[in-house]
């Protein structure tokens, strides 16, 4: 995948997911900073999807509703929920026209006395807390087997912390809503509640409202309408023309930039080559991110969405300096693979370098990742840690492979059985695979087979399994076997022995298998008698480097040079060429498979002669 698909991946994610609400700022219009309220922005723009989605089902269905003045669900104090609730389908009555009616139900859930102006203040609150589940409040029967006396709704421990983080300010001081039981088993507001309620409620101003399911669109039409009337035609079209011009203008930065390096990269100057390649994708997005800010101020936000003002623009500065650091990490290690290139270092010191790239971009993108779930979309991430160590055995158990092959190729990278390049031979669940070696992740290691075909071995395998590391020898030891007929002597024999050790000590073939000055004479014995033939077997030695004295006891490895298996196999054919050729000049039969068939007389058969004899 490209930088610029990922790049393009990232700001659609980012358009979606964009972030919880920074700490603090002022709203030009309100004075205050309307900060994402429950989960951020993303929560938001999804509540308020949810919110339009129940506007269009109430357009089209047919099926009666519950009629919540006449025949409401709640509508009553026997209980926490039944007054929580009771409270606030009454104010939301008095909301939709209903005054008198829903304010003689709310007042019921208050202790007498208690003005009408504390009922709207603590509805107030309760919308901008967010909906309500009645599941989440005891009912009658559980209250009677807790036997509990009183039931606080906020705060909740980490329920309602976003509150304060949201509006950058510590609570007010004996802030709470609560339900208390008075008397035989009335529940309402308690005492507490309603003393610190003013405090509580001027406290919580700056958080927009949100609706309950039976909202009617409310919270949709709230979050989308200043996007639609306020913001106009031309607004739109400001905004789209500026997006367009800055992502123009990114795409031109960025081809402009790869254009350089590779007028650079073909002027022999891979460094900065190198280096002009990984700036070009950050200068995009860098481009993109100012015209896009400057395009977001033709749009108006309305208090829900407003903190994608802030928050879009920042996380594409996040995702430009990441893709700097990796595009640095990727110059630096290209470099690296360049001087070991140059100065023939080891192949093992290009595999460290590629495994150190990977361990480091994968450092780096998680913690990009980090900080973005946790200072721009408001993930806990502590908590997270915390819960995914509860559901650990079952990952563990799920993913054991992976943890195997990741132990494999530490394995592999310890021991060293392979290098990329390698021609190997190794013997996995089903059959044999020989071939290179293409890469090896952490996952898995690739193989091209001789077919042209990539076989993909998971690295666990190679921890107890054998692996032939082809370009590891540095020389091949050749065991060949020649038949020759039944003779009544050996003298054929002797000759087959001495054609066969001219043949191999010669100046020919001792330069090409680079056998000269090496203690690796050949070996020719008569090996056996097999049914129809003479064996005798010969040895001799194919080496990988040029030849010294000395060498054949830690000769250089294939890999080391230019040599392989096909140059193994261009040298044998010489070789056995060479064979037929002199043992045709020296008159030396090869032995071929024989099968004698005699013909014996049938006494007992009588042809017609016999037959008229006998008769006569």
């Amino acid at each position: 995948m490209s930088l610029w698909r990922l790049f393009m991946i990232a700001v659609l994610w980012g358009g979606i997911a964009a972030a919880q609400p920074g700490m603090g700022g002022q709203d030009e219009g309100t004075g205050a900073y309307p900060e994402g309220h429950s989960g951020g922005v993303a929560r938001d723009m999804l509540d308020a999807l949810g919110s339009g989605s129940k506007l269009l089902i109430g357009k089209i269905q047919t099926t009666e509703k519950r009629d919540p003045i006449d025949d409401p669900r709640f509508n009553g104090q026997d209980s926490p929920r039944a007054t929580v609730m009771t409270f606030l389908n009454a104010m939301d009555l008095v909301g939709r026209g209903y005054v008198d009616l829903g304010f003689e139900r709310a007042m019921a859930c208050f202790p007498p006395g208690t003005p009408r102006t504390d009922a709207v203040r603590l509805y107030g609150v309760f919308l901008r807390l967010g909906p309500v589940s009645p599941v989440t409040l005891p009912g009658g029967e559980g209250v009677q087997q807790s036997g509990d006396t009183r039931f606080e709704y906020f705060p909740r421990g980490s329920d309602h912390i976003w509150v304060w983080r949201a509006l950058d300010t510590a609570p007010p001081a004996n802030s709470e809503i609560a339900v208390q039981r008075y008397g035989e088993g009335t529940w309402l507001f308690s005492e507490a509640t309603l003393s610190g309620l003013e405090a509580l409620s001027e406290a919580m101003e700056p958080l927009p409202p949100r609706y309950g399911e039976d909202d009617g669109g409310a919270y949709f039409i709230r979050a989308f309408s200043p996007l639609v009337e306020e913001t106009g035609v031309r607004g739109w079209f400001l905004f789209l023309a500026t997006t367009g011009l800055g992502v123009l203008a990114g795409i031109g930065i960025h081809r402009g930039v790869r254009w350089l390096s590779l007028r650079s990269r073909r002027q022999d100057h891979g460094m900065v080559a190198m280096t002009l390649n990984g700036l070009g994708i950050t200068l995009g997005i860098f481009v993109f991110t100012v015209a896009f800010a400057i395009a977001m101020g033709f749009l108006t936000l309305g208090p829900v969405f407003l903190p994608l003002k802030y928050e879009l623009p920042r996380f594409l500065l996040l995702t430009a300096f990441a893709m700097l650091v990796i595009s640095g990490i990727d110059t630096i290690t290209a470099f690296a693979h360049r001087n070991i290139q140059k100065t023939g270092s080891g192949h093992y010191d290009r595999m460290v370098v590629t495994i150190v790239r990977r361990i480091l971009r994968t450092v780096v993108i998680t913690i990009f990742l980090i900080f973005v779930l946790e200072n721009v979309l408001g993930v806990n991430v502590g908590a997270l840690i915390l819960g995914f160590g509860v559901v650990g055995l079952a990952l563990g158990l799920a993913a054991q492979d992976s943890v195997k092959n990741l132990f494999g190729a530490v394995t592999i990278f310890l021991n060293r059985p392979f290098f990329i390049g390698d021609w190997i031979q190794f013997g996995g669940r089903m059959d044999k695979h020989w071939g290179v070696v293409e890469d090896i992740k952490l996952q898995a290691t690739k193989l091209r087979d001789l077919h042209g075909n990539i076989v993909t071995i998971p690295n666990m395998l190679f921890i107890d399994r054998e692996v032939e590391n082809l370009s590891a020898r540095g020389f091949i030891r050749r065991e060949m076997s020649l038949a020759l007929p039944y003779r009544p002597d050996t003298a054929e024999l002797d000759r087959a022995v001495e054609a066969l050790n001219d043949i191999l000590t010669s100046d020919e073939v001792m330069a090409d298998a680079r056998a000269q000055g090496r203690d690796a004479d050949p070996h020719i014995s008569f090996y056996g008698f097999e049914e129809s033939w003479l064996s005798l077997r010969i040895y001799h030695y194919y080496f990988m480097d040029e030849g010294r004295a000395d060498d054949l006891a830690a000769p250089a490895v294939q890999r080391d040079t230019e040599r392989g298996w096909f140059t193994y196999l261009d040298h044998i054919s010489m070789v056995n060429r060479r064979i037929v050729d002199v043992f045709g000049e020296r008159d030396i039969t090869f032995a071929f498979p024989r099968q004698t068939v005699e013909f014996l007389p049938d006494k007992s058969f009588k042809g017609p002669v016999e037959d008229a004899l006998s008769s006569s």
